[in-house]
């Protein structure tokens, strides 16, 4: 079975402009309090549905394998905050691979092809926080990770009526980035940590100027730097001073949050940015992080959240910023199984629920939580349910929903077999 983890497979994206998708329209669901929920069938297409599935509607129909088999599958996701959906196709066929990127804007229009590689699959899809700003009536943007050149690219689309603008404006490997709550800047870390790699480094990029400016701060071990909602400032660990240090930057001087010596460290914002969540690698080679501890901008006091026995693999805050979900790692059967828990920040309390072995992609997405939470949700947008995927012994993939609402958290909600599920910001 062909598997795509290994990033070093991604080639040069060759821009189609604005043609039609071999896809029917998307034709989504009503609007439900819970949101709609996107995810990669078992055949190996894109649906959309609700949370109590009673609408469920093909947004693509040509794949031809499911996902991670040879022939064209579906395997990236994305959601824009206003709604619009990216996938993404990948045809695995012998020692090729080729990939298309698409966009349904609207329920009444056909997904347009938006980039395309005749050689190797996106990697990663996120989209602006904000409309073009000077042209949000008309234009939308996103940018997403592909392979050029022997290294990693981010290219920026830029959607407008009947036209696609597709340019590369940064490169490095490994490659990971953070959108700034207006859509006028990125902020990119590349390289990984400065003492493994003297071309690791940190970028402020200007969309508007088209200029990137490398920072002076050296990146420590950490994976995607992170914008604060309020766009006052962003997350990232520096090693200026010999230790890993989780700072956040803006207008005054870094201030420290935590100190990390030697090991990498993971963090995510609240939605109202007025709380970081964080935790740090316990050692060397663990596939898990210590405990989830909560730093709060206003009273500058930190706490931990999570029992100091837990394996953390990821956290993630609800939309309401009331809970953390957070998935642990649980060595079952030779395998990495996880477990979904949520801890409620003002009762102070936490609770499990079902444990599950995840898809591959579910996994491959936990594997860089960090970035993928700013760009990704796995809570719908009420705040109630979280999506998962898991496989079984004969490596059947499915999608399921947990209802953290309900009493009995060991019940899970089958939506489909399939490889992965995101919902929709609204």
């Amino acid at each position: 079975m062909f598997r795509f983890a290994i990033l070093g497979l991604i080639g040069i994206v060759v821009l189609l402009g604005c043609q039609l998708a071999p896809s029917p329209a998307v034709s989504q669901p009503s609007p439900s309090p819970s949101g709609r929920l996107a995810y990669i069938g078992g055949d190996g297409n894109v649906y959309i549905t609700t949370a109590d599935r009673s609408q469920t509607v093909a947004v693509t129909n040509d794949a031809t394998a499911a996902a991670e088999y040879p022939g064209l599958s579906y395997h990236r996701l994305s959601w824009s905050p206003d709604g619009r959906l990216a996938f993404a196709a990948v045809t695995r066929s012998g020692s090729e691979t080729r990939s298309t990127l698409y966009v349904a804007e609207t329920p009444a229009a056909p997904p347009r092809i938006v980039g395309q590689s005749d050689q190797h699959f996106v990697i990663y899809i996120y989209w602006s926080p904000a409309a073009c700003p000077d042209r949000p009536s008309e234009c939308r943007c996103l940018a997403y990770l592909i392979e050029e050149d022997d290294s990693i690219s981010l290219r920026l689309v830029e959607l407008a009526a009947g036209r696609v603008d597709n340019r590369r404006v940064g490169r490095g490997r490994p490659f990971y980035f953070g959108w700034s709550p207006d859509g006028r800047r990125m902020v990119w870390h590349t390289g990984g940590a400065r003492r493994h790699n003297e071309q690791a480094k940190l970028v402020l990029y200007d969309i508007e100027r088209d200029h990137a400016e490398e920072l002076p701060h050296p990146p420590g071990l950490f994976v995607a730097p992170a914008w604060s909602p309020q766009g006052d400032r962003w997350l990232g660990v520096s090693a200026e001073a010999k230790v890993d240090a989780l700072q956040s930057f803006g207008l005054d001087q870094p201030e420290t949050l935590t100190r990390a010596p030697n090991e990498q460290a993971v963090f995510a914002w609240s939605p109202d940015g007025q709380q970081v969540a964080y935790a740090v690698r316990a050692k060397p080679g663990d596939p898990f992080y210590g405990p989830v501890h909560i730093f709060d901008w206003q009273s500058g006091e930190t706490r931990r959240v999570t029992d100091a026995s837990f394996k953390i693999l990821g956290f993630f805050w609800s939309p309401d910023g009331q809970r953390l979900a957070y998935l642990t790692w649980l060595p079952v059967h030779d395998a990495t199984w996880m477990q979904w828990r949520v801890y409620h920040l003002a009762e102070n309390r936490d609770r499990g629920y079902k444990v599950f072995e995840p898809s591959f992609q579910m996994d491959f997405i936990v594997n860089s939580f960090n970035q993928y939470a700013q760009s990704d949700r796995f809570w719908s947008p009420d705040s109630r349910y979280l999506v998962y995927a898991d496989r079984d012994p004969a490596l059947v993939e499915r999608v399921w929903l947990v209802d953290t609402w309900s009493e009995d958290g060991n019940q899970a909600m089958l939506v489909d077999e399939g490889a992965i599920g995101l919902w929709s910001w609204n």
